[in-house]
């Protein structure tokens, strides 16, 4: 196996059905020309008695209630971006051969894992609304024709039994050569094969022996190699402009699924995703989602999406979506000994980004303390994959009162007698100060603007015998928290 073709049948078919929600399940056709000239090209599995060539009213008379559509190019160019995303899985040599068809150079790969590769990438396009055909063999004729009778996976290990039994018009005679062929009794692969290629070449020229070699599977031809592509992003226009959120979702999960499929194709996740919404009166709603784990997962970045969309409403209606992937290298960690994993890391990872689409970003995390003075100062970061083992207690144990914060602070009138606190009311406190120390003034930041801070810091004992903590800002007096 050192080639594989990938094959999409009925090719504009299936692009115009996976990007129109309507035409599942419905008997629809595809035709071209116009007027009386106008002939069916290619017919859903629903069109019963509808074959490629016939007029369009006898189609419509035969198939009540038949759909009639035009090639869509942009959704054969989506189509076609999706297969040779799922031919970058198996390998990074791929060739564009022709609509709906791409060709895989597998030389050099492991067998065994390849063909698991291989039912992998036809059950991922199943998935992606594309149904595939996948063949390999030694050379990329023959993979071309194992993709063509695959089901849907076929593996060609002993060419001359594989060929034997084809019918000739797989070896695409000319119309000359086929009324020859078929007027000496030649009807397979096989049967013409057995004749010696010499005297097909003095009988049928050239063009007789290239047929032969075609017939025998021994074609061989160089690849036309593509680049996989290096940006992972998906742009489509609505027409008409779209006002609910069902048919914005199931065009939004089509492109999600071939970002995801690039991704993977190039050995990446995705970090971020950015979400761009363009309206009728020419703005635009922009949202970005950090994922907390790095992945492809499609049915997760729709979840985070929905939940997201679900909040937002627009003044105008949407007439496009442009979704961006920020690529990163797949996250490798290897557990500690006595660390505690998360016993769904899935399901955590994908409602922590469901909860941070509807609250945001920077509202979701785990709280650690910055490097300065200014009290509760913390930043919110990514969750850790599992909660490391505890550090070891301090040499030096802690000294002094320990100060229980309160969350949030009490907010408190308090009465200044000389410059001193005398007495303090508050929802849960109130009672008069026999002891007062301080101030003890902090403050930083000054020199930024918007992000100035400044605090006076007062510890006072009450009549009743308990010590609290008093904090003065610009907004007024609170008690911050009770030391013990």
């Amino acid at each position: 196996m050192n080639y594989a073709v990938v094959l999409a049948p009925n090719f504009a078919l299936q692009a115009l059905r996976r990007s129109e929600a309507a035409l599942a399940n419905k008997p629809f056709a595809i035709v071209e020309g116009e007027g009386r000239n106008a002939r069916v090209t290619e017919a859903s599995e629903h069109a019963i008695g509808v074959e490629p060539g016939l007029a369009v009213t006898l189609a419509m008379s035969r198939c009540p209630g038949l759909l009639i559509r035009p090639r869509d190019p942009n959704a054969e160019s989506e189509v076609m971006r999706v297969l040779l995303a799922a031919a970058f899985t198996l390998a990074p040599r791929v060739e564009l051969t022709a609509e709906g068809c791409c060709t895989v150079n597998l030389q050099g790969a492991d067998p065994i894992q390849t063909e698991k590769q291989m039912h992998a990438c036809v059950a991922e396009l199943a998935r992606a609304g594309v149904g595939a055909r996948l063949g390999a063999g030694a050379n990329p004729l023959l993979a071309a024709y194992a993709a063509r009778c695959a089901e849907p996976v076929l593996l060609v290990s002993n060419p001359a039994a594989f060929l034997a039994p084809l019918p000739l018009s797989f070896a695409e005679p000319s119309s000359v050569h086929a009324d020859v062929l078929r007027g000496w009794g030649i009807k397979t692969l096989g049967q013409l094969t057995t004749l010696p290629k010499t005297e097909i070449g003095e009988r049928l020229g050239t063009e007789g022996a290239q047929l032969w070699e075609r017939a025998a599977g021994e074609t061989i031809r160089v690849l036309r190699l593509i680049e996989p592509v290096r940006t992972f992003a998906a742009d489509w226009v609505y027409e008409p402009p779209v006002e609910s959120l069902e048919p914005l979702l199931f065009r939004m999960r089509r492109f999600a699924e071939r970002v995801a499929l690039e991704l993977r194709g190039a050995g990446r996740v995705a970090d971020n995703l950015a979400l761009t919404l363009q309206l009728e009166d020419d703005t635009d709603h922009h949202r970005e989602f950090r994922l907390p784990e790095p992945g492809a997962n499609v049915d997760g970045w729709m979840r985070v999406l929905q939940a997201h969309l679900d909040t937002v409403k627009t003044e105008a209606r949407v007439t496009g979506v442009r979704l961006v992937a920020t690529p990163a290298r797949p996250p490798e960690r290897q557990d500690g000994l006595f660390d505690t994993a998360l016993r769904d890391p899935v399901a955590f990872w994908e409602n922590l980004a469901r909860l941070a689409a509807i609250v945001g970003d920077d509202r979701v995390g785990t709280p650690v303390l910055l490097d300065t003075w200014q009290p509760d100062a913390v930043a919110l970061t990514k969750p850790v994959n599992a909660v490391p083992a505890p550090e070891d207690d301090s040499i030096h144990p802690p000294r002094g009162l320990t100060f229980r914060r309160f969350r949030p602070a009490w907010p408190a009138d308090v009465a200044i007698v000389d410059a001193r606190p005398h007495a303090v009311e508050a929802v849960e406190l109130h009672g008069i100060v026999r002891v007062a120390r301080g101030p003890f003034h902090l403050s930083s930041t000054w020199w930024k603007s918007g992000a100035a801070w400044a605090l006076e810091i007062w510890h006072v004992e009450l009549a009743s015998g308990a010590t609290y903590q008093l904090s003065r800002t610009a907004d007024g007096w609170c008690v911050e928290g009770v030391l013990d």
